[in-house]
């Protein structure tokens, strides 16, 4: 008997799917994706994702969309703002990103940076006070790196604890490889499947893709990330590159087998 499709979490999947190519709030790409009945293609247009936005939409992110103004359907500037902050939220991230951003080898982007903020639930302190201990971890990297010493576990404190993988949702799974060596970077990302296997709630519903982020290596001696290459040799068809963010991959873990798979395989 054929596998019957679960539309919800296709859905879902599709949902997470356009968060990362646009980086707007998952709620905000939910209400687009129902809009527009469940399609990606449209969605990801009204979204703006390579085209210009035929909704007011993303005029609402810089405050130019009146608060009676629909956005969505049924949907009003100030009822999204009531809902999200988006107004105040988008003003902060734009500070913080002012503020932090650095380029070069230890230097630190927008996408981490929004990463966290959205990681710290929105919070300004919160976020302020991550990227000011960030500055300081960057900083001691860049010297053990001089040394040739072992930076691995400082690495690891700028990322998620493994400890918390569950409590976290799966949109915010993402870890920085930067700075790894080739082997820990590894050692670091079987940790994370394998942590992920022993009891992620989130498995016994639908597979997860976690997003891993390598750059593309323009500060490797050859132009090529060896971690990235590395990667895709031992994840193979698990794995692929972000259509969003070329210095990403996003690496996907299979849902766990249940009963009623076995029903319907």
């Amino acid at each position: 008997m054929p596998r019957r499709q679960n539309n919800s979490k296709l859905n879902a999947r599709h949902i997470d799917q356009l968060q990362r190519e646009t980086g707007y709030p998952h709620n905000v790409v939910k209400i687009t994706y129902y809009d527009s009945k469940k399609n990606v293609d449209l969605a990801r247009k009204e979204l703006g994702f390579g085209k210009k936005a035929t909704y007011s939409f993303r005029n609402l992110f810089i405050g130019n969309v009146l608060s009676n103004e629909y956005v969505f359907k049924g949907v009003t500037a100030k009822m999204v703002n009531e809902s999200f902050g988006i107004f105040d939220a988008m003003d902060q991230l734009q500070s913080l990103q002012d503020k932090y951003r650095q380029n070069g080898k230890y230097g630190i982007s927008n996408y981490w940076i929004a990463h966290n903020f959205l990681l710290n639930e929105v919070s300004f302190l919160r976020t302020t006070a991550y990227l000011e201990e960030d500055k300081i971890r960057r900083d001691t990297i860049r010297c053990l790196h001089n040394s040739e010493s072992d930076v691995s576990q400082i690495v690891r404190q700028r990322n998620i604890s493994l400890d918390d993988l569950f409590n976290i949702p799966v949109e915010h799974l993402k870890f920085d490889l930067h700075w790894f060596t080739c082997m820990k970077a590894l050692e670091y990302v079987k940790e994370i499947v394998e942590k992920m296997n022993s009891g992620s709630p989130h498995l016994y519903h639908r597979s997860v893709d976690i997003q891993l982020l390598t750059g593309v290596g323009n500060h490797s001696a050859n132009s090529a990330s060896i971690i990235r290459q590395a990667l895709q040799k031992e994840y193979g068809l698990r794995i692929k590159v972000d259509g969003g963010n070329p210095g990403v991959l996003i690496l996907t873990i299979p849902k766990k087998p249940t009963y009623s798979d076995a029903i319907w395989c």
